[in-house]
């Protein structure tokens, strides 16, 4: 738990401490073997052991009034407290519990500290709701007994008023009776005032109890809220650590770039200084350089227009090869839809076939019947039965050519590769021209405009090469 400010600190803080015992020790962490001891403000306080950050002693000792919110908080109820060297710390104390998974170590700085921290945590261990319930069973039993004792005290005064009436003349008796009462009755008094005393501890400590319990309560509110900022904070520095990482590769970037430029710089700094070396001889020169630098000035100026119109024409051929790409996808699309359409249409041709096999061979069984029969057959019938086999023989030929156009318009779709490797050949083919046009500094190396013209791509971008509603080969024709 994150120690509090000042201002939160002041508004938690509670009346008078009445506290069993409080002071600095070393902690180490819990669980932790060999973790580095830490300085804690410890305080004991009914029957629980609270731990603070070191700077809150000052605090502690200027105000008399201790945080509820600390660091930690360890029951010490039921819990076994015994002084135990560890280590290189000789004046430490270990704390266990059959609760907890591990134990706790604080260390002090003397002997004499030591055995009165431990002590201090033995007597506080003995607060336990268990020893409550003891309290209260011998309550009662003290109650029970005043009570018995009240009434014997009371039979033993009736007996002796009986006595004393009976026995007037007996005063020293009587005495003795008396003074026996008087002390009887200092007895009822101091079992009384017992009585008294242990009711008013047994409601101590159960307010006591009340309170640690809503202390405790509010501890764990407090950790939960304390984990929903945690929570909140991580993600705000994984954010915070995306953004550094961005910052970091603009700023290398930026290095980069830097030193590129200060390389340059040196160079034309080289540059510089050779030529101030030989400015006296390069003077006679001068007239001459500028001529040539005016004449590489226009040819430079031309050689960006060049550029510039290769850079359209390399556009161009870029948007054509996107609707190229986009033509091809279409055709793979269509392709997909035809190769079902096919083989729905295959299975319908098989079914035909079968059929009109069917139909051919009761056909052929009816004219062999007829033969067979050695019926006269009327012109009629027989005219009846030619046309009949013409018709099936028909629609024969129209299933297989039905049957070969599909596989016309398949062959068709598997020449798609062809086309596009075509299509990249004239992509690749082109793209060295525009790289060798653009690396010559001179005006003859300028491509020229009759071999790529800049208003015509090499492939038109609203025309596929191929058009998604015409088959390659003709339906009618054989492959």
């Amino acid at each position: 738990m994150d120690l509090l400010d000042s201002q939160d600190a002041e508004s938690f803080d509670i009346g008078d401490a009445k506290v069993q015992k409080s002071g600095l020790l070393l902690k180490r962490p819990f669980g932790h073997k060999s973790a580095k001891w830490q300085k804690r403000f410890f305080i004991v306080k009914e029957g629980f052991l609270l731990y603070y950050s070191d700077t809150d002693a000052k605090i502690f000792e200027k105000t008399k009034h201790f945080n509820i919110h600390p660091k930690g908080v360890i029951p010490l109820g039921g819990c076994s407290v015994e002084e135990c060297p560890c280590g290189s710390q000789k004046f430490t104390i270990k704390i266990t519990n059959e609760h907890f998974k591990g134990e706790v170590w604080v260390g002090a700085e003397n002997q004499e500290d030591c055995t009165a921290w431990v002590k201090a945590l033995q007597d506080a261990g003995r607060v336990t709701w268990k020893n409550a319930q003891v309290g209260d069973t011998i309550i009662h039993q003290m109650e029970q007994k005043t009570q018995k004792v009240a009434q014997e005290m009371k039979d033993t005064i009736d007996k002796l008023n009986d006595e004393a009436s009976a026995l007037v003349q007996e005063k020293e008796k009587k005495a003795e009776l008396e003074a026996l009462a008087a002390k009887l009755e200092a007895e009822k008094r101091a079992i009384e005032e017992a009585a008294m005393n242990l009711r008013t501890e047994k409601e101590i400590t159960q307010l006591e109890l009340q309170n640690t319990l809503a202390t405790m309560s509010k501890v764990q509110e407090e950790r939960d809220s304390l984990s929903m900022r945690t929570q909140s904070l991580e993600a705000n520095l994984q954010m915070m650590e995306q953004q550094r990482q961005k910052v970091l590769a603009e700023l290398q970037e930026k290095e980069k770039q830097a030193k590129e430029l200060d390389e340059e710089k040196e160079k034309l700094a080289k540059t510089t200084a050779s030529l101030k070396d030989d400015i006296h001889s390069l003077e006679e020169k001068r007239k001459l350089l500028e001529k040539e630098k005016e004449v590489a000035s226009l040819r430079l100026n031309e050689q960006m227009e060049a550029a510039k119109q290769l850079e359209e024409e390399k556009k161009q051929m870029a948007d054509a090869a996107i609707s190229l790409q986009q033509n091809l996808e279409q055709v793979a699309l269509e392709k997909e839809v035809s190769e079902l359409k096919w083989k729905e249409e295959r299975k319908r041709r098989l079914k035909t076939e079968q059929r009109l096999k069917l139909a051919e061979d009761a056909l052929k069984r009816l004219d062999k019947a007829l033969k067979d029969s050695g019926v006269h057959i009327d012109m009629a019938v027989e005219t009846d039965v030619k046309n009949l086999r013409k018709f099936f023989e028909e629609c024969i030929a129209e299933e297989q050519f039905e049957a070969k156009k599909l596989d016309i318009m398949k062959d068709a779709l598997r020449a798609r590769p062809m086309y596009e490797q075509k299509a990249k050949a004239i992509a690749n083919a082109n793209l060295p021209e525009i790289n060798r046009a653009e690396s010559v500094p001179s005006r003859e190396a300028t491509p020229d405009r009759s071999e790529v013209a800049p208003d015509q791509p090499v492939v038109a971008p609203d025309q596929p090469v191929v058009a998604p509603d015409q088959p390659v080969v003709a339906p009618d024709q054989p492959v």
